[in-house]
């Protein structure tokens, strides 16, 4: 599966829209995990979802006000962390843009997160292989970041655990649909180089990559911008939820959005 994804970064690379910048897309390797390349991919998406706001969400619990945004900043780092943790064990990949000086030196300037799901049973089975997933990321990870009561962290935890609606929903949206996919769990450009076409063009070879393989690819959002960017990329909304909590007001909408292989691209 490797080898198809490099020919199709291959062809991407050696025809690069007229107006871009010099960009490079490639798939971190091993010897990137180990250089430190990862960590600037892992910065560059922290950095796009600092705006998320289901991060604010979250963060909001911290009864400190000059510590909700240091919370914001280790809720964002750790969901990057947990999302990396999960396409290592899951056969997936990140994707990153390079942008290419004229010296040669290289930036990163995007990066996406994603790795392949398939229409999961309710059986026992199932679920135990779940939670020994759920298991093996809490030790590679750790625990989540605490707030300063035990009140809050309690709070805190209660809402994040009512995310995994994300997963129910994901689930249920994509019932009936039993070819794996690719779960399109994180996707952001670098603060500096916004409005370059960046997104655009990572997303665009995802979806080369997803038609290569006959993958369909599911994500979600919760803006009406995005949702109308995805749209030309080819998604549609399968499902619109909102994330509830006892105690709190609800997080919506979130919308969950499919791509259907070798969907016409309007981008």
């Amino acid at each position: 599966m490797m080898d198809r994804i490099k020919v199709v970064l291959d062809e991407l690379n050696q025809s690069k829209p007229q107006g871009q910048m010099n960009m490079r897309l490639r798939v971190l390797e091993d010897d990137d995990y180990k250089s430190g390349v990862s960590d600037q991919a892992s910065t560059v998406l922290a950095d796009a979802f600092h705006s998320y706001g289901a991060f604010d969400w979250l963060a909001e619990v911290e009864p400190d006000p000059d510590k909700v945004d240091t919370m914001k900043k280790r809720l964002v780092k750790y969901a990057v962390a947990v999302g990396e943790c999960l396409l290592r064990s899951s056969g997936g990949f990140t994707l990153v843009a390079e942008r290419v000086d004229n010296d040669g030196s290289t930036s990163l300037v995007g990066a996406l997160h994603s790795w392949p799901e398939t229409d999961r049973k309710s059986g026992f089975l199932d679920s135990l292989k779940s939670a020994f997933r759920d298991i093996r990321v809490l030790f590679r990870v750790g625990l989540p970041p605490a707030t300063s009561t035990w009140k809050s962290t309690r709070l805190l935890l209660n809402r994040m655990s009512a995310c995994f609606i994300f997963e129910t929903k994901r689930e249920e949206a994509m019932i009936g649909h039993p070819e794996p996919y690719w779960y399109l769990c994180k996707i952001g450009v670098s603060s500096n180089a916004q409005g370059c076409g960046i997104g655009r063009r990572i997303m665009q070879a995802h979806t080369r990559i997803a038609d290569a393989l006959d993958m369909d690819i599911y994500l979600e959002t919760e803006t009406e911008q995005l949702m109308k960017f995805y749209e030309k990329c080819g998604f549609n909304v399968l499902i619109e939820y909102k994330v509830e909590c006892k105690g709190s007001a609800p997080l919506e909408p979130i919308w969950g959005m499919r791509r259907i292989k070798h969907a016409l691209n309007q981008t």
